[in-house]
């Protein structure tokens, strides 16, 4: 399967996961109040606090079944999965022995400590499936990827609104029991797949163990700090504005599936694309190559960006209870980091072994960050953590060009497809603005849309190089032609 096709079976895949996980989090606002929901999303940043200890040893998959690693990368999988089962264990350990007796007790967490006890006992078979997800797409076996991500979202948002309407759930704890066992169930799954393409082994002998920690303990310490960044806001909007506003906030603080997916289709299916082109040190390989795939994020994510940015209350308000309302500044202002989703923004990095800029990005982000939260946190109240975000991830950005561009002996123009860029985000601004302007002229501003989607779909369509505009094409034609020859019998 080429690089193309698999990038393509992926990114349809995690949006089409990405979209099931946003109508479970719609469903679970129309059957618990903010309050109610508390616990489940204080268990999920709990969660997220967890994979911290084995973020390196998850994402450090892709390098070592990569190049001179190939090999033994079933070898590799079982050590990374060891890792976590010893990390899941001690983390257990450590949460009921010691941070719920005599830490978080203090804090606003004290009254879920059950809920979150329990929530807790997903993280191993979150990190189990994360790694195994990682294998197959790093292995170029995305159909089997896809699979199982598209079967786990839409198997798991059945289940959950099955019992909600059948009334056998009627509880956060036990909606947690449930998801515990439903992630449990995949992990099964993933590990008969892992086991029959011959993925796994416990074998850790004869492999470069050393090499793997050292690559990953690098790769763990440089994703802390981006971890503090992309939780900050919520820790703080708790602190701050309390339990109800922290769930509200949590909700709306959304990034769009488009956003993370397309970032993360680029950084993973290419990754041992960009690993070859660093061991040979082709430098303006690696430039084109990150240039390109700035310009295909770009092309996808600008124009539903601005969309949700200026239409996000009226979406809030067909979606979502009004008691959520509040937040719907929250989403508009990260619907503005479609904007910076153009690209994976560590790949080049991880290729290159060079973690440390990670880890310089992630600094400057989050000195940002803190003192963004902290001022527009008092004068804007809910959404001022979202505008501090935003800020801090656009000074992040400008620093990882700028990087990039000197490691890979290039310039910042050639390196992103400026102009491209600001023309595409200028459309956009043009016609969905005159829609906003002209809503309640629903004919004009209806008009607006169609036609500005038309030419931005042209001008996107003319950035792309002959192969790919055929291969557009051939996708196009896939599902006209069925049309026209259904047409044509009748």
């Amino acid at each position: 399967m080429s690089k193309r096709n698999a990038a393509a079976i992926l990114y349809a895949a995690l949006l089409i996961a990405s979209i099931v996980q946003i109508f479970q989090g719609i469903i679970l606002a129309h059957y618990f109040e903010p309050e109610n929901q508390a616990p489940y999303r204080y268990g999920i940043l709990v969660i997220s606090f967890a994979y911290l200890f084995v973020s390196g040893f998850v994402e450090s998959i892709f390098y070592f079944i990569s190049g001179r690693y190939t090999p033994s990368a079933r070898k590799y999988v079982g050590n990374t999965i060891l890792y976590c089962l010893l990390v899941f264990l001690i983390l257990i350990l450590i949460f009921h022995l010691v941070l719920e007796p005599y830490v978080l007790v203090s804090t606003e967490l004290n009254p879920f400590f059950r809920e979150i006890g329990v929530y807790l006992f997903i993280s191993f078979f979150l990190f189990f499936n994360l790694t195994a997800h990682n294998v197959l797409v790093g292995t170029e076996k995305s159909s089997a990827a896809s699979v199982l991500r598209i079967f786990q979202s839409t198997f798991r948002l059945i289940i959950i609104t099955t019992t909600l309407i059948s009334g056998i759930i009627v509880s956060i704890y036990e909606l947690i029991l449930l998801i515990v066992l439903l992630e449990a169930f995949q992990s099964f799954l993933y590990g008969i797949v892992l086991l029959k393409k011959n993925l796994l082994s416990f074998h850790v002998r004869d492999t470069k163990i050393k090499e793997q920690y050292s690559y990953a303990f690098a790769l763990g310490i440089a994703g802390v700090i981006p971890f503090i960044n992309s939780s900050l806001d919520k820790i703080m909007v708790s602190t701050f504005l309390g339990a109800p506003s922290f769930v509200i906030y949590s909700i709306s603080a959304v990034e769009l599936p488009l956003a993370g997916i397309i970032t993360s289709v680029f950084g993973s299916v290419f990754f041992s694309t960009y690993v070859r082109y660093a061991d040979s040190t082709n430098y303006l390989s690696m430039a084109n190559l990150w240039r390109k795939c700035s310009l295909h994020g770009a092309i996808i994510n600008i124009p539903l960006g601005v969309f949700v940015f200026l239409f996000s209350d009226e979406l809030y308000q067909l979606i979502l209870p009004n008691t959520y309302f509040e937040g719907h500044r929250v989403l508009g202002i990260y619907a503005l980091l479609l904007l910076l989703r153009f690209n994976s923004s560590d790949v080049l990095a991880k290729s290159l072994n060079r973690n440390v800029i990670i880890i310089q990005a992630a600094l400057i982000i989050l000195i940002v960050n803190i003192l963004g939260n902290l001022f527009f946190i008092n004068f804007l109240g809910l959404w001022g953590a979202a505008v501090a975000t935003l800020v801090g991830i656009i000074v992040g950005w400008i620093y990882y060009i700028a990087r990039y561009a000197k490691l890979l002996k290039t310039t910042i123009g050639h390196l992103f497809p400026w102009k491209p860029y600001i023309r595409l985000l200028t459309l956009s601004v043009i016609f969905f603005g005159g829609a906003r302007l002209f809503f309640y002229r629903i004919e004009i501003s209806l008009a607006l849309i169609l036609l500005g989607l038309a030419i931005y779909s042209f001008y996107g369509f003319s950035l792309l190089d002959r192969p790919e505009r055929e291969y557009v094409r051939g996708y196009i034609d896939k599902i006209i032609n069925p049309l026209r020859a259904l047409f044509n019998q009748k």
